[in-house]
């Protein structure tokens, strides 16, 4: 009977060699010496699970027609949609109106449920971590999805958001601000973040200055010198300069929650049109 001759043992140790010492052959070592070979085209990396964007989650933010963040709506991968990565559903919005869904591409189809009751269907067009568009069926007039973008799970998000913007008239009745007509005199602003924001400053000047610098108007709004803050709450004396005026306000990163998170920059705009 013949047999296949038995290599030299010298023979395969060179081989062995060869394979794991050449750098364009050893899947460990090609993208460090070479880094023109992205990452996403090692398959062997990926099967690894090592780098690429398998440890990314996608985040946005979801507001009602009055820039009003909703609170508690519940995503739920969509019976359509191949998510292999969706283990853990639904992925409820948090206090300042963010989602968080585990990372990958294509599009991703959910159900979108409030109150346990369906609201309206979102789809997440994923081209690559900072591409990302949404599209909505059956959602209400205005609604907004915003902020879409991505984030590393091992360094915990730091948002501080403005989650409703509202104004106050002589009498106390709130005001709808964000995207709104308002046609009452307005004697203060109150606005709601995600968290408990700085403790209240002590009324006077030291008011005043904070809210130019923190809060820009355009046309001007006036900011008195009394300022609370109760809750996650901030109410502060200001009137509009101009009537029948469209107003755009931008809030600055410099207004910080207790914590010491910076604001996530926001801007609303209205139409101030008080009777005569």
């Amino acid at each position: 009977m013949n047999r296949h001759p038995k290599l030299p043992t010298s023979i395969v140790l060179v081989c062995l060699w060869f394979l794991l010492g050449n750098c364009y052959f050893n899947p460990f070592v090609q993208p460090i010496v070479n880094p023109e070979v992205k990452e996403k085209t090692n398959p062997f990396l990926g099967l690894l699970g090592l780098g690429g964007t398998s440890n990314l989650v996608i985040t946005g933010q979801i507001r009602d027609a009055n820039g009003v963040a909703m609170v508690g709506l519940a995503l739920v991968p969509s019976s359509v949609s191949i998510q292999s990565k969706s283990t853990l559903p639904p992925y409820t919005t948090d206090a300042g109106g963010r989602f968080y869904i585990p990372y990958q591409s294509g599009k991703l189809n959910f159900d979108v449920f409030k109150d346990g009751l369906p609201f309206f269907t979102l789809a997440l067009n994923v081209s690559g971590p900072s591409a990302i568009t949404a599209e909505t069926s059956g959602a209400p007039a205005g609604l907004e999805i915003s902020n879409l973008g991505t984030l590393d799970p091992t360094n915990p998000p730091n948002f501080f958001d403005l989650v409703k913007v509202s104004g106050l008239d002589f009498t106390m009745n709130e005001l709808t601000l964000h995207n709104a007509e308002v046609n009452s005199f307005i004697d203060s602003f109150v606005f709601t973040f995600s968290e408990a924001p700085i403790p209240a400053l002590t009324p006077g000047p030291l008011v005043t200055s904070w809210a130019s610098q923190n809060i820009s108007c355009f046309p001007t709004v006036i900011f008195g010198s009394t300022m609370t803050v109760t809750g996650n709450t901030i109410t502060i004396q200001a009137t509009p300069s101009s009537n029948t005026v469209n107003y755009e306000c931008t809030f600055k990163s410099g207004i910080l929650s207790a914590s010491g998170k910076p604001l996530t920059q926001r801007i609303i705009r209205f139409f101030f049109n008080p009777p005569v």
